[in-house]
């Protein structure tokens, strides 16, 4: 084991780990969302937007009204 080479994926950890100063990528997105949370949640907004637009199913049911409160009001 000990003339085996780092392999690519060690030398990019260990770069970008000395480059942003020895912290875990956890505690830097942390940091982020503790100092920025409206930027936070806007990307986490989009992003449930999109997934919601593009997985959400069918597109169109038939008989379907629009207003959630319809049932309630029979």
């Amino acid at each position: 084991m000990e003339g085996k080479s780092e392999g690519w994926l060690e030398r990019l950890y260990r770069a970008l780990w000395l480059r942003i100063g020895g912290r875990p990528w956890t505690y830097i997105i942390r940091d982020s969302y503790h100092s920025k949370p409206l930027i936070w949640l806007a990307v986490a907004t989009a992003l449930g937007i999109l997934l919601g637009h593009l997985f959400w199913g069918m597109p169109w049911i038939a008989g379907q009204s629009g207003n959630l409160m319809l049932p309630l009001l029979w």
